[in-house]
């Protein structure tokens, strides 16, 4: 009973407010924050996500409850066929193959966006399933889809921040020992040495 009277209150909700209306209530990333925060109205996501695939059609269903709110929002900030489109591109499999999917759906909804991001992210899908590229397109995505700069050198870019940080990173590990344990763990080094030798001139012998 609760179920249907949840319902019948999404549907009166869709009916009362108006496609325009309801547009330019959409705002999940407004002021710094997602949609899925703790001030997020529960019964106007729901009808966020009913309203996305009415703009699309039916194929749109499994995409918006797949992904939720970043579906929602890349379908807003795109026409209807290239809304299409990323539906189509979810219920192929295809999406899944990306680095990491909520990413490209959060970017796509990002103003000025839309369509040239999403259109381009589908075509070069093979590409974006690797983190450098993917990594790459995500932090300056229109620099990509209006070819003005190749993928291969933002992905160079990218997996040389990647691998520095990950050098900084060992680094800082290194520096946050103190003396102390930085003694015990060579000293537990030593005897992992020590004891090698000893077990192998042990084998050496029995051998002999």
């Amino acid at each position: 009973m609760i179920r249907w009277i949840t319902f019948g209150s999404i549907l009166c909700f869709l009916t009362a407010v108006s496609p325009a209306g309801l547009l330019a209530q959409f705002n999940p990333y407004g002021n710094g924050a997602n949609a899925n925060g703790p001030g997020a109205d529960p019964r106007m996501r729901r009808a966020w996500r009913e309203q996305a695939v009415a703009k699309v059609g039916p194929s749109a269903r499994n995409l918006v409850e797949t992904y939720g709110d970043d579906a929602v929002a890349a379908i807003f900030a795109c026409s209807r066929p290239v809304g299409l489109k990323l539906a189509e591109f979810h219920n192929s499999g295809e999406m899944a193959m990306l680095a990491r999917p909520h990413d490209l759906l959060w970017v796509v909804a990002q103003p000025g966006c839309g369509d040239d991001v999403a259109v381009w992210a589908m075509h070069h899908h093979h590409e974006l399933g690797d983190v450098d590229n993917f990594n790459a397109y995500v932090l300056n995505p229109l620099e990509y889809s209006l070819g003005l700069k190749p993928l291969a050198a933002g992905a160079a870019e990218a997996r040389a921040r990647r691998l520095n940080q990950a050098v900084m990173t060992g680094t800082a590990w290194g520096a946050s020992l103190s003396p102390d344990q930085k003694l015990a763990i060579a000293g537990g080094a030593g005897l992992a040495v020590i004891g090698g030798i000893i077990l192998w001139r042990r084998r050496q012998s029995a051998i002999g």
